[in-house]
């Protein structure tokens, strides 16, 4: 072994191998098969859930039950005891929010996302929500985000939100929200009904899987190659 080098063989089979370059090698290897199998897992998550979506499709509206399931549709009727904005929505490319109505139910405290509203100079409504409404939509638990400020730290909160925390909610004003989020199909005052919808990832991550196994297995017959090509040139020296 000279100048970190050492020539490795395997039943004939010769490489010069830099023991540096290996180690960067074997590193990113294992990064790529790590970002496949990462992929390949949410490519797995991804199926699972438009499986669910699809089968709730199918099913006709119902009364919101005590345990719903994800995408299932539920008509409810209430009084709205409070309402929030969730910033950055956007519609047809414009900037705005969707509202959301603290809804009191016969059993339950819900939060009921009654649509898209255009972003303006003051955190308002353009027109005052009716004390009472009666809605239909899909239900979904919301699955919260990555933020690099707490909630609670944000002046504007939690009158103006940046994702949907309930648990945090629930804290803040001593009551508790149903897990779930109601996405309203049907039409409230002036808003624009934002109702759940989604497409199948599954074929995106399966392929950001296999180019992330293409890449790594790529890279190392690269790096073979290279070492037989560097012991062909040592040996003819």
């Amino acid at each position: 072994m000279t100048d970190n080098r050492f020539i490795w063989s395997c039943y004939g089979w010769k490489l010069s191998v830099h023991v540096p370059y290996l180690i960067f090698v074997c590193f990113a290897l294992l990064l790529c098969l790590f970002l496949s199998n990462w992929q390949w897992q949410r490519a797995k998550a991804a199926d699972v859930r438009y499986s669910q979506y699809q089968q709730q499709a199918t099913l006709p509206v119902s009364g919101l039950a005590k345990s719903p399931q994800d995408y299932q549709k539920v008509s409810i009727s209430g009084e709205i005891k409070n309402h929030f904005f969730l910033d950055n929505r956007i519609y047809q490319g414009v900037a705005g929010w969707h509202v959301l109505a603290e809804v009191k139910t016969n059993n339950v405290l819900l939060l009921v996302n009654l649509g898209w509203l255009p972003k303006q100079a003051q955190l308002s409504l353009q027109q005052t929500l009716p004390e009472q409404i009666d809605v239909q939509g899909l239900i979904k638990k919301p699955q919260p985000g990555f933020m690099l400020e707490t909630a609670e730290y944000d002046p504007s909160w939690p009158q103006l939100l940046q994702q949907i925390q309930i648990p945090l909610l629930n804290e803040h004003f001593a009551y508790e929200l149903s897990p779930f989020v109601l996405y309203s199909e049907t039409p409230i005052t002036n808003l624009i009904p934002a109702p759940l919808t989604m497409e199948n990832k599954y074929p995106m991550h399966l392929g950001y899987a296999i180019q992330w196994f293409l890449i790594g297995g790529v890279g190392f017959s690269w790096f073979i190659y290279i070492c037989r090509q560097e012991l062909k040139e040592n040996e003819t020296q």
